[in-house]
């Protein structure tokens, strides 16, 4: 018998592999690359990723790779025993993020749901002992 490994028999072993990354990774890279664009100097957790697979992939640190391969400057700081700060300093065409970017969306949850802002709604105070477990005087 023979124990010698031919090219041939390495070859035929081999786990066949796409062409690269898969098709949906681009979506995982495109939300990446808008979440450090977001984020700015404060970056991005890699546990925020991870804890997110259906937005941002299984394996966004092979999308943080690309990023960086297609000429994205990111930086990476230690911020924990197992996690790291994604920040972007540059994207791939030179251009940094913006420091503070605006807001567009309302704090106040009445706002986001209506549509309509509450200006100085204030609730009423109860004319009635609604609470039994507080009796006046007493606390």
């Amino acid at each position: 018998m023979n124990s010698l490994l031919t090219l041939a028999e390495a070859a035929q072993a081999r786990p066949p592999r796409g062409p690269g990354a898969p098709s949906r990774s681009r979506s995982h890279y495109e939300r990446i690359l808008t979440l450090l664009r977001e984020r700015g100097p404060s970056g991005v957790l890699s546990s925020e990723l991870y804890d997110n697979p259906q937005l941002y992939g299984r394996s966004p640190r092979n999308r943080i790779s690309e990023l960086r391969a297609d000429g994205c400057l990111i930086e990476t700081k230690p911020a924990g025993a197992s996690v790291v700060r994604y920040i972007l300093l540059r994207d791939s065409n030179g251009v940094p993020p913006r420091e503070n970017p605006p807001r567009t969306e309302s704090r106040d949850w009445y706002e986001r749901q209506t549509g309509k802002r509450r200006a100085g709604v204030v609730p009423a105070p109860s004319t009635t002992d609604d609470l039994p477990l507080f009796q006046a005087g007493r606390l």
